[in-house]
Protein backbone atom coordinates (compact mmCIF):
# COMPACT_ATOMS: atom_id res chain seq x y z
CA UNK A 1 0.00 0.00 0.00
CA UNK A 2 2.80 2.58 1.24
CA UNK A 3 6.52 1.93 -0.20
CA UNK A 4 8.83 4.63 1.06
CA UNK A 5 12.50 4.39 -0.09
CA UNK A 6 15.50 6.54 1.63
CA UNK A 7 13.53 9.33 2.43
CA UNK A 8 15.42 12.70 4.00
CA UNK A 9 13.92 16.09 4.72
CA UNK A 10 15.78 19.05 6.04
CA UNK A 11 14.02 22.21 7.37
CA UNK A 12 17.27 25.12 6.49
CA UNK A 13 20.01 22.92 7.30
CA UNK A 14 18.52 20.67 9.74
CA UNK A 15 18.25 17.27 8.87
CA UNK A 16 14.73 15.47 10.48
CA UNK A 17 14.48 12.71 8.13
CA UNK A 18 17.80 10.93 7.41
CA UNK A 19 17.28 7.86 5.19
CA UNK A 20 13.92 6.26 5.76
CA UNK A 21 12.74 3.40 4.20
CA UNK A 22 9.62 1.09 5.17
CA UNK A 23 6.78 -0.66 3.45
CA UNK A 24 3.03 -0.62 4.69
CA UNK A 25 0.87 -3.25 3.39
CA UNK A 26 -2.55 -2.92 2.66
CA UNK A 27 -4.98 -3.32 6.26
CA UNK A 28 -2.00 -3.08 8.05
CA UNK A 29 -2.04 -1.15 11.55
CA UNK A 30 1.12 0.54 12.29
CA UNK A 31 2.15 2.77 15.59
CA UNK A 32 4.92 5.06 15.06
CA UNK A 33 6.22 6.25 17.98
CA UNK A 34 9.46 8.32 19.35
CA UNK A 35 10.44 11.26 21.31
CA UNK A 36 9.02 14.77 20.33
CA UNK A 37 11.32 16.25 17.88
CA UNK A 38 11.85 12.65 15.85
CA UNK A 39 10.91 13.31 12.74
CA UNK A 40 7.61 11.51 13.72
CA UNK A 41 4.87 14.06 12.19
CA UNK A 42 7.19 15.07 9.27
CA UNK A 43 7.09 11.40 7.91
CA UNK A 44 3.28 11.08 8.63
CA UNK A 45 3.08 14.40 6.42
CA UNK A 46 5.08 12.98 3.89
CA UNK A 47 3.08 9.70 3.49
CA UNK A 48 -0.01 11.99 4.01
CA UNK A 49 1.51 13.85 0.31
CA UNK A 50 1.17 17.11 3.07
CA UNK A 51 4.78 17.93 2.44
CA UNK A 52 6.44 17.43 -0.48
CA UNK A 53 9.41 15.04 -0.85
CA UNK A 54 13.06 16.60 -1.11
CA UNK A 55 15.14 13.37 -1.52
CA UNK A 56 13.82 9.73 -1.99
CA UNK A 57 10.46 8.06 -3.85
CA UNK A 58 7.16 7.26 -2.12
CA UNK A 59 4.61 5.17 -4.27
CA UNK A 60 0.66 4.56 -2.63
CA UNK A 61 -1.40 2.36 -4.19
CA UNK A 62 1.08 1.54 -6.70
CA UNK A 63 0.73 5.32 -8.16
CA UNK A 64 4.22 7.53 -7.88
CA UNK A 65 3.98 10.81 -5.92
CA UNK A 66 6.57 12.55 -7.67
CA UNK A 67 4.94 11.86 -10.96
CA UNK A 68 1.50 13.96 -10.05
CA UNK A 69 1.68 17.86 -10.29
CA UNK A 70 -0.23 20.19 -7.60
CA UNK A 71 -3.76 19.29 -9.26
CA UNK A 72 -3.57 15.66 -9.46
CA UNK A 73 -2.25 15.67 -6.01
CA UNK A 74 -4.52 17.30 -4.26
CA UNK A 75 -7.00 14.78 -6.28
CA UNK A 76 -5.19 12.25 -5.34
CA UNK A 77 -4.75 12.85 -1.64
CA UNK A 78 -8.81 14.10 -1.17
CA UNK A 79 -9.71 10.05 -2.64
CA UNK A 80 -6.97 8.00 -1.06
CA UNK A 81 -5.95 9.31 2.31
CA UNK A 82 -8.20 10.28 5.73
CA UNK A 83 -6.13 12.43 8.13
CA UNK A 84 -7.25 13.06 12.46
CA UNK A 85 -5.19 14.61 13.88
CA UNK A 86 -4.67 15.94 17.44
CA UNK A 87 -6.46 18.96 16.71
CA UNK A 88 -9.97 18.16 15.19
CA UNK A 89 -9.76 21.56 12.87
CA UNK A 90 -13.47 21.32 12.80
CA UNK A 91 -14.91 24.16 10.60
CA UNK A 92 -17.52 26.38 13.92
CA UNK A 93 -19.79 27.95 11.93
CA UNK A 94 -21.12 24.32 10.12
CA UNK A 95 -23.00 21.69 11.36
CA UNK A 96 -21.55 17.94 12.28
CA UNK A 97 -23.35 16.86 9.46
CA UNK A 98 -21.65 19.68 6.92
CA UNK A 99 -18.52 19.46 8.30
CA UNK A 100 -18.11 15.46 7.69
CA UNK A 101 -19.69 15.99 3.96
CA UNK A 102 -17.63 18.99 3.64
CA UNK A 103 -14.33 16.57 1.71
CA UNK A 104 -16.98 14.51 -0.42
CA UNK A 105 -18.83 17.77 -1.82
CA UNK A 106 -15.66 18.85 -3.48
CA UNK A 107 -15.69 16.04 -5.82
CA UNK A 108 -18.86 15.50 -6.86
CA UNK A 109 -22.78 17.54 -6.60
CA UNK A 110 -24.71 14.66 -5.27
CA UNK A 111 -25.36 16.23 -2.00
CA UNK A 112 -28.24 13.96 -1.07
CA UNK A 113 -25.93 10.66 -1.39
CA UNK A 114 -23.18 12.51 0.00
CA UNK A 115 -25.40 13.35 3.57
CA UNK A 116 -26.87 9.72 3.43
CA UNK A 117 -23.47 8.32 3.96
CA UNK A 118 -22.40 10.79 6.06
CA UNK A 119 -25.06 9.88 7.98
CA UNK A 120 -24.39 5.69 7.93
CA UNK A 121 -20.81 6.72 9.11
CA UNK A 122 -21.93 9.32 12.23
CA UNK A 123 -24.63 6.15 12.88
CA UNK A 124 -21.57 3.93 12.49
CA UNK A 125 -19.28 6.05 15.64
CA UNK A 126 -22.60 6.83 18.04
CA UNK A 127 -23.32 10.27 16.72
CA UNK A 128 -25.70 10.24 14.67
CA UNK A 129 -27.76 12.01 17.67
CA UNK A 130 -25.43 15.16 17.41
CA UNK A 131 -25.72 15.79 13.36
CA UNK A 132 -27.31 19.07 13.48
CA UNK A 133 -24.90 20.49 16.49
CA UNK A 134 -22.27 22.88 15.57
CA UNK A 135 -18.70 21.24 17.23
CA UNK A 136 -18.45 24.35 20.10
CA UNK A 137 -21.46 22.31 21.36
CA UNK A 138 -19.67 19.15 21.91
CA UNK A 139 -16.92 17.42 23.81
CA UNK A 140 -13.69 17.10 23.34
CA UNK A 141 -14.43 13.17 22.45
CA UNK A 142 -17.26 14.03 20.36
CA UNK A 143 -14.99 16.72 18.24
CA UNK A 144 -12.52 13.83 17.58
CA UNK A 145 -15.34 11.67 16.57
CA UNK A 146 -16.20 13.58 13.92
CA UNK A 147 -12.95 13.98 12.89
CA UNK A 148 -13.25 10.37 12.19
CA UNK A 149 -16.35 10.41 10.35
CA UNK A 150 -15.07 13.70 8.39
CA UNK A 151 -11.54 11.08 7.50
CA UNK A 152 -13.92 8.24 6.13
CA UNK A 153 -16.12 9.97 3.81
CA UNK A 154 -14.73 9.22 0.48
CA UNK A 155 -13.81 5.78 1.67
CA UNK A 156 -9.98 6.48 1.24
CA UNK A 157 -7.65 3.42 1.07
CA UNK A 158 -5.17 4.76 4.04
CA UNK A 159 -6.01 6.75 7.55
CA UNK A 160 -3.38 9.00 8.63
CA UNK A 161 -3.50 10.05 12.55
CA UNK A 162 -1.16 12.05 14.48
CA UNK A 163 -1.91 12.03 18.05
CA UNK A 164 -5.62 11.73 17.89
CA UNK A 165 -6.23 11.23 21.10
CA UNK A 166 -3.02 13.75 22.48
CA UNK A 167 -5.76 15.88 23.92
CA UNK A 168 -8.89 13.33 25.21
CA UNK A 169 -9.13 12.12 28.56
CA UNK A 170 -8.60 8.08 28.86
CA UNK A 171 -12.11 7.18 28.53
CA UNK A 172 -12.57 8.91 25.57
CA UNK A 173 -8.88 8.11 24.22
CA UNK A 174 -10.03 4.24 24.67
CA UNK A 175 -13.21 5.21 22.71
CA UNK A 176 -11.17 6.25 19.58
CA UNK A 177 -8.14 3.53 19.97
CA UNK A 178 -11.55 1.08 19.68
CA UNK A 179 -12.99 3.24 16.87
CA UNK A 180 -9.23 2.94 15.12
CA UNK A 181 -8.95 -0.61 15.64
CA UNK A 182 -12.56 -1.41 14.59
CA UNK A 183 -11.99 0.68 10.92
CA UNK A 184 -9.06 -1.66 10.57
CA UNK A 185 -10.06 -5.29 11.46
CA UNK A 186 -13.95 -4.85 9.87
CA UNK A 187 -13.20 -2.30 7.48
CA UNK A 188 -9.49 -3.46 6.73
CA UNK A 189 -8.65 0.31 6.64
CA UNK A 190 -5.13 0.37 6.59
CA UNK A 191 -4.16 2.93 9.87
CA UNK A 192 -0.81 4.99 10.65
CA UNK A 193 -0.78 6.50 13.50
CA UNK A 194 1.93 8.57 15.46
CA UNK A 195 1.23 7.86 19.25
CA UNK A 196 2.76 8.19 22.76
CA UNK A 197 0.10 6.27 23.72
CA UNK A 198 1.25 3.26 24.97
CA UNK A 199 -2.05 0.94 25.18
CA UNK A 200 -2.49 2.89 21.21
CA UNK A 201 0.38 1.31 19.80
CA UNK A 202 -0.23 -2.03 21.57
CA UNK A 203 -2.85 -2.42 19.92
CA UNK A 204 -1.26 -2.30 16.28
CA UNK A 205 0.16 -5.00 14.41
CA UNK A 206 3.58 -3.76 14.25
CA UNK A 207 5.36 -0.33 15.79
CA UNK A 208 7.63 1.85 14.09
CA UNK A 209 10.02 3.57 16.28
CA UNK A 210 11.64 6.74 14.98
CA UNK A 211 14.90 8.18 16.85
CA UNK A 212 16.90 11.03 15.78
CA UNK A 213 15.41 10.82 11.83
CA UNK A 214 16.08 7.31 11.59
CA UNK A 215 13.76 4.19 12.11
CA UNK A 216 15.67 2.13 14.57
Amino acid sequence: MIIAKNIKFSYGNLKVLKDISLEINKGEFISIIGSSGAGKTTLLNILGTLQKLQDGSLKINNQEIKNLNDTQLSKFRNEQIGFVFQFHNLLPEFTVLENVCLPALINTVNKVKIEEKAKQILQSLNMIDKINQKPNELSGGEQQRVSVARSLINSPTILLADEPSGNLDSKNAKDLHNILLKLNKEKKQTVVVITHNNDLAKLADRVIKIEDGKII
